[in-house]
């Protein structure tokens, strides 16, 4: 698995038009069927785990435990909850419509949409490419999934699998860099889930615009987390080390920067301090103790911010080019135009901005990015909780907690404005990749009631009729 080899692209189009074939056929529309396939992929990953394992560490040095509750066994326990509820998700709806059209049986059927591409992110490089699927395959599409080639040996080990487990007919996994992707993107599908960056999110909306293919945008930003006066610090220090440092804050709704309030900055700062100790037992270097930077293009970029930050380092502040290690670090006193504050940071590195009261904290998050992918808030004041929600837009949010809204079976996880479009998990998966055909059956016993429509006759009278007995009045 030391070389990674790009899917040729002069095969590209054939494999799209043999999924399309498939399609047509309605090979994918059968239920059982679909629950064949997520069971299958539950076993791909339960049969091959050591190797997902050895991959994801040694593409960014994802700690043992991280591996399983972050990125395999979550993608497990996904496959079991939607197979315990997809007959439900999948049936007809029957919408509440007003008394006088409950007699045409109005009927929402959740029908799948086509041909899909999925493409994936190198930070959680199985399960933001495999976890989407999830939705192209329970709802009955075929499609095709792109891995990032920033995680290659992941990438590599999922085109090994997936023809063993899944049908190729259906399914196939495309693996290759920017020229890949950009000839993938010239091609029409019925869906397109992009989990990345905004700049590169702007140019697959683009070539989905060429053909009005809908979109599925997982996008970022920086994500905030808030501290309040209420807060239990030493709980909040101990769940914001964790959401910052995990996956060495290569997360796109990790905390990127925290707001706390004034009167309990320097008491919560040496609670973080301690939970760092005490987290990674002096060595957070240590294998499985903490994740690597994904490249050196990454490193660069994390260390460069950390080096020219005008903050004051709490803790941390170390790195190793060599084996791409970035210390867990925390850095007070940064003003609003620090290098720290002016990009999404995507490393383990957190700074901290001092704010007076919580509505300034809600006036300084819409100045620093406006609509982050999650939002955090740490309080034991239920009121608190309700301003936050209220005063706040993002596109998830915990409680006491970082990045927990996104583990929660059947919970939607999507971004608004900049931080994505659409969302994905559970039912949302379902209501993404399908589409709703919405449908009345009209008897021929409703004749007479539709009489009025017709340009025959007296047309006065009829819209008289109308005015009088159909158009409801406002009460």
């Amino acid at each position: 698995m030391e070389h990674f080899n790009p899917t040729p692209i002069a095969s590209l189009p054939g494999q799209l038009d043999l999924l399309k074939v498939t399609f047509r056929s309605r090979k994918t529309f059968d239920i059982d069927f679909r629950k064949t396939q997520l069971k299958q992929f539950w076993k791909l990953v339960d049969e091959n785990e050591p190797a997902l394992r050895e991959a994801l560490l040694r593409d960014v040095g994802k700690p043992l435990v991280e591996s399983a509750g972050l990125e395999l066994s979550l993608f497990k326990n996904e496959i079991v909850f939607m197979l315990e509820k997809l007959d439900e998700w999948l049936a007809p709806e029957m919408p509440y419509v007003p008394e006088p059209f409950v007699g045409l049986s109005p009927t929402i059927y959740k029908q799948p949409k086509g041909t899909c591409l999925v493409i994936g992110a190198w930070n959680y490089p199985f399960f933001l490419a495999a976890s989407p699927f999830l939705g192209v395959i329970a709802s009955g599409n075929t499609g095709i999934m792109k891995p990032s080639e920033l995680a290659p040996r992941t990438a590599m080990l999922i085109a090994e699998l997936v023809p063993k487990y899944l049908d190729q007919s259906c399914y196939r996994v495309v693996n290759g860099g920017e020229q890949v992707v950009t000839e993938l993107l010239k091609l029409q599908y019925d869906h397109i889930c992009y989990t990345g960056g905004a700049a590169v999110g702007k140019i697959v909306m683009k070539a989905a615009a060429e053909f009005l293919t809908p979109v599925t945008l997982e996008l970022g930003g920086k994500s905030p987390v808030i501290v309040s006066k209420n807060a239990n610090l030493k709980l909040a220090a101990k769940r914001i080390a964790w959401g910052k440092f995990a996956c060495a804050g290569q997360t796109c709704v990790a905390p990127d920067y925290a707001l706390v309030e004034e009167e309990v900055q320097e008491e919560f700062l040496n609670c973080l301090k301690q939970v760092i100790q005490d987290f990674y037992e002096g060595d957070p270097s240590a294998e499985h103790k903490m994740g690597r930077i994904v490249n050196d293009r990454h490193w660069e970029r994390v260390t460069s911010l950390l080096a020219s930050t005008k903050g004051a380092i709490i803790t941390g502040g170390g790195s190793d080019e060599a084996s791409l290690y970035v210390e867990p670090t925390v850095v007070s006193n940064v003003a609003l135009n620090d290098p720290l504050m002016l990009q999404e940071i995507f490393g383990p590195i957190l700074p901290v901005v001092t704010v007076s009261s919580l509505p300034e904290a809600c006036s300084l998050i819409t100045q620093i990015s406006d609509k982050p992918l999650g939002l955090y808030i740490m309080t034991e004041d239920p009121a608190e909780v309700q301003y936050i929600i209220s005063n706040t837009c993002s596109g998830g949010m915990a409680v006491n907690d970082c990045m927990t809204q996104i583990a929660v079976p059947n919970l939607p996880f999507g971004g608004i404005g900049p931080s994505g479009m659409g969302s994905y998990h559970g039912k949302a998966s379902i209501d993404t990749f399908s589409h709703r055909k919405s449908v009345a059956d009209v008897p021929k016993e409703a004749e007479e009631a539709f009489e009025w429509r017709y340009p025959s006759g007296d047309q006065v009278a009829k819209f008289t009729f109308y005015k009088e007995n159909l158009e409801v009045k406002l009460t």
